[in-house]
């Protein structure tokens, strides 16, 4: 089992640091503002907030980025181009308004319990089940307080 453990983990940090290397990283802070880690050594669970002067905030999780979106101050009003969150299926970066994101499952990220972002419903459906999950949210529903009971 520990075997097992220690090849995910290796095959993550791998994964992080081939995935910090692409375009879209480029030039872009890996830090998690929240939580204050390198992004990449969770890639599964990257989130990020892209603005329309070019500028990228990267999180550690969706309940991250969600929780600096309600709460950050910014000291200069920058329109938000696109969310990002990572498909815990697929691995791959989606938008995060077309995300539907499971809540109450056995299965938490580096921040404790979390909202997982699947790009497909039956894809999240049948994560929910084999995870007891509570339930599965759109986009829409998701709100400050729903993220602060997370925390």
């Amino acid at each position: 089992m520990k075997k097992i453990v220690l090849l995910a983990l290796c095959a993550g940090i791998v994964f992080g640091a081939n995935l910090k290397d692409s375009e879209f990283f480029k030039d872009t802070n890996s830090t998690c503002p929240i939580k204050f880690i390198d992004v990449f050594k969770y890639p599964d669970w990257i989130a990020v907030l892209e603005y329309k002067n070019g500028k990228k905030v990267l999180f550690s999780s969706a309940k991250q980025m969600f929780y600096y979106f309600y709460t950050s101050k910014p000291k200069e009003v920058v329109p938000l181009k696109k969310m990002y969150v990572t498909d815990y299926k697929t691995k791959e970066l989606i938008e995060a308004t077309e995300a539907f994101y499971v809540f109450g499952s056995r299965v938490v990220s580096f921040s404790g319990d979390d909202l997982i972002p699947f790009g497909n419903l039956n894809d999240a459906k049948e994560f929910a089940n084999q995870n007891s999950a509570s339930r599965i949210f759109e986009f829409s529903k998701i709100n400050k307080k729903l993220i602060d009971y997370l925390d």
